[in-house]
């Protein structure tokens, strides 16, 4: 059942909250009819730095499985989520661009960690045999050589000339 943003009184179903509240500061709290607390959830959902900085390591800036996005600031997702109880910790936690974290959430995919390593699921829309695939280490690196082969060399000033 959807429930309703108090600002502008539209509905928001409970997959939008939690796309929107991913990797951010939340007190979930689940209030009677007359408006009282009835459950008051945790508030510590943000990856803190260490984890963050083991995420990085781990993943690089993205673990989708063949991120070819350019770098930005990555997000911590967690893989079960925090507002279904999901712990902040490395284990239940993948580094994923902006992109790949809204195709995660919008497509549904599967993330387990296996040996370590992020492992993806697709949804039957993407693969019908659901066939996992190893994640991957998007780096700065890799992005940096790829903007740069997309981006015109100079041109010489001689040949500027004859132009």
């Amino acid at each position: 059942m959807p429930g309703t943003l108090a600002a502008t009184d539209q509905p928001i179903t409970a997959e939008n909250i939690r796309r929107i509240a991913c990797d951010c500061e939340v007190l979930p709290m689940v209030l009677d009819g007359d408006g009282l607390p009835l459950d008051v959830g945790r508030t510590k959902r943000t990856a803190p730095t260490h984890i963050r900085a083991a995420l990085l390591q781990r993943d690089g800036v993205c673990a989708f499985p063949g991120c070819d996005r350019p770098p930005g600031t990555p997000d911590a997702h967690h893989i079960v989520s925090w507002l279904d109880g999901g712990p902040t910790e490395l284990s239940n936690m993948v580094m994923l661009c902006g992109h790949h974290h809204r195709t995660v959430h919008a497509q549904r995919w599967e993330i387990a960690v296996r040996d370590g390593r992020p492992t993806f699921t697709p949804p039957s829309t993407v693969d019908l045999s659901r066939t996992p695939r190893p994640g991957g280490r998007a780096t700065p690196a890799q992005h940096r050589a790829l903007i740069e082969r997309q981006l015109p060399r100079p041109r010489d000033p001689v040949d500027a000339l004859a132009n």
